[in-house]
């Protein structure tokens, strides 16, 4: 079947992407001008060639929205990164970058045999509408997101990220228990959701790690490289799934009906 092509090769895109990620997040650490810099380059033109593959194939299946989305945020993420840098345009480039990696993720959601064949629809229940949540949750980590990306350009300082991190991960569990408590057994919104949550906690053990590092002067350079590019890569990763959740709440829990 030809989406469940398209999924493998989703999936090997998604791998490269985040390779990406990880080697951004070493080039930013050390310096624009470390010897990663190069490497980074390399690996950044293979993704686009692959990315821009896979949008193509998203529209040959009909996946309109997202193959056109990855397309734009492509072309963007690589015309920032290809200018002189700055601050405010490292800023936008790694965020876009994050944003980039989570449209792949999606890719492998939405041509899953899950996806395809195991929808299993069930009511919206109790407040807020998980359907609401489903639209809003991903702007809160793409924001989130987006400071942890300033911070690091130096464009911002580290104390809205660190707010930001408390607020996100709180609505981050609200949210997946508001997913699992109403459908404990459901076999794509439980999954969906026990993966965001875990890669929450992760994330929030990283970041006290990073923080701690950066607060002891003596701490290891390497020390401080692993943990922040942990970091970014499981950020990434939160927002992917973040999105992933999103999608698979829209696709399985259907609006409940007004009472009469």
């Amino acid at each position: 079947m030809p989406v469940l092509h398209v999924n493998r090769f989703a999936i090997l895109v998604a791998v490269c992407a985040l390779m990406l990620l990880v080697s951004g997040g070493v080039v930013t650490t050390q310096a624009p001008d470390a010897s990663f810099q190069p490497l980074h380059k390399m690996v950044a033109i293979s993704v686009s060639v692959l990315g821009l593959g896979l949008a193509v194939w998203l529209l040959a299946v009909r996946s309109f929205w997202l193959g056109g989305m990855l397309l734009v945020v492509e072309g963007v993420t690589g015309m920032l990164g290809s200018g002189e840098a700055s601050p405010d345009r490292g800023t936008f480039h790694a965020t876009l970058a994050q944003v980039f990696f989570a449209l792949i993720w999606a890719a492998v959601v939405v041509t899953s045999r899950g996806w395809t064949e195991g929808k299993g629809p069930v009511p919206d229940q109790g407040w807020p509408s998980l359907r609401s949540l489903a639209v809003v949750m991903p702007v809160f980590v793409l924001i989130q997101v987006g400071m942890g990306a300033a911070f690091r350009h130096k464009a911002m300082g580290v104390m809205p990220h660190l707010v930001g991190a408390m607020v996100v991960a709180l609505l981050i569990l609200c949210q997946c228990l508001f997913v699992t408590q109403p459908y404990p057994k459901h076999r794509t919104l439980r999954p969906a959701a026990n993966l965001l949550l875990a890669l929450t906690c992760t994330q929030v053990f990283l970041g006290i790690t990073v923080f701690t590092v950066l607060l002891i002067n003596t701490a290891s350079p390497t020390v401080l490289l692993i943990s922040t590019v942990a970091h970014v890569a499981v950020g990434a990763m939160t927002l992917a799934a973040t999105l992933g959740l999103s999608l698979q709440i829209r696709h399985n829990v259907y609006p409940k009906p007004p009472e009469e």
